[in-house]
C-alpha cells in the first residue's frame, strides 16, 4: 500500500469517529464524501452524500446543496431520488423564486487577465499578509514582537525572478509552533473555515489548471476537489475576502474555502513540482 492511500485510510477512520461524535457535521461529510471517492467506495460515498446534502439543506447553502444534489440525482435507489428532489424543491418551490439567469449585476467586475507575473502575485501577497498579520496583532493572538518579525520578513522580500511562497502563517509557524497553530485555530474559528489535511490528496492537473500558477505557488492557493459543480479550494489566508472573490472569478465558478496548513502546503507544492519533473 502506497504512503498516499495509507493516509488516506487513516483520514477516513478518523473522520468516521469524529462523525459518530458529531453526526451531521458538515465538513466532516465533506471530508469523507472525498476520501470514498478517492478509495472507489461507492455504497459509502452515496450515504455520505446523503447526509451531507441533509446538512446543507439545514444551512441553506444552496450552492453546494444544489451540486450534491445533482449527484444524488444520478443515483437510482429511491433514498438518493428522494434526498435530490428534496434540494430541488427546497430552493425552487413556489415560495422561493429562482434568480434570474439574464440577470447581471449593474457593476460587473472588469475581466482578470489570464495569467499573472511573478511580481503582481508577490506584492499582491505582501499586501495581503501585512494586513493579516496586523489583524492577528490587534486581537492579541500573535504578540507584538512576532507581528513585528512577520512584517520585517515581508518588507524585505528580494526582488522577484521567481514564485515562492508568501505567507504569515508560515513564517509564524517556523519561528514557533505553538503560536503557529494559535493563529491558525483564530484564522479558522473567525472565518468559520475549517482547516484540511491535504496531505491526503493529491495534486490534480486538471483542477490547478483552474487558477494561474503563479497564484498557487506565491498565495498557496490550492484548488484540492470537487463536489459536483463546487470546487473546494484550501487557502493559507483565507480572511482575505477580496482574494476569494478573485478565485471564484478566476474557477469560473462557485468555491468552497478552507484553511491551508502551513506545512502540508508547501507539501502539496513539492508534489505538484515532482509530477511535474515526473511527466517532463
Amino acid at each position: 500500500m502506497s504512503d498516499d492511500n495509507s493516509r488516506l485510510l487513516e483520514g477516513i477512520a478518523y473522520f468516521e469517529k469524529m462523525l459518530k461524535l458529531m453526526p451531521g457535521d458538515r465538513t466532516t461529510l465533506e471530508c469523507l464524501s472525498l476520501a470514498y471517492e478517492q478509495i472507489g467506495d461507492a455504497e459509502k460515498l452515496r450515504a455520505a452524500l446523503i447526509q451531507l446534502a441533509g446538512a446543507l439543506l439545514q444551512e441553506r447553502d444552496q450552492a453546494p446543496a444544489e451540486a450534491i444534489g445533482a449527484r444524488l440525482a444520478t443515483y437510482p435507489d429511491a433514498e438518493a431520488q428522494a434526498m435530490a428532489k428534496r434540494v430541488r424543491e427546497t430552493f425552487h418551490g413556489p415560495e422561493i423564486e429562482a434568480p434570474s439567469a439574464s440577470s447581471a449585476p449593474a457593476d460587473a467586475e472588469a475581466p482578470l487577465d489570464a495569467e499573472v507575473p511573478v511580481a503582481r502575485a508577490i506584492l499582491g501577497a505582501v499586501k495581503a499578509e501585512a494586513a493579516l498579520i496586523r489583524f492577528l496583532s490587534n486581537r492579541n493572538v500573535v504578540d507584538p514582537a512576532a507581528a513585528e518579525m512577520v512584517q520585517k520578513h515581508l518588507g524585505g522580500l528580494p526582488e522577484a525572478t521567481r514564485p515562492f511562497l508568501v505567507s504569515a502563517l508560515s513564517i509564524l509557524y517556523k519561528e514557533s509552533t505553538s503560536m503557529g497553530e494559535r493563529a491558525a485555530a483564530f484564522i479558522a474559528d473567525s472565518t468559520g473555515m475549517p482547516p484540511i489535511p491535504l496531505d491526503a490528496f493529491t495534486p490534480s492537473p486538471d483542477l490547478l489548471k483552474r487558477l494561474p500558477e503563479n497564484l498557487i505557488r506565491v498565495r498557496g492557493v490550492v484548488p484540492f476537489a470537487k463536489l459536483g459543480d463546487l470546487l473546494l479550494v484550501a487557502m493559507l489566508n483565507p480572511s482575505d475576502e477580496a482574494f476569494r472573490r478573485e478565485v471564484e472569478r478566476r474557477a469560473g465558478g462557485r468555491c468552497q474555502f478552507f484553511l491551508a496548513h502551513p506545512l502540508m502546503a508547501e507539501e502539496f507544492l513539492e508534489k505538484l513540482d515532482a509530477g511535474q519533473e515526473k511527466a517532463g
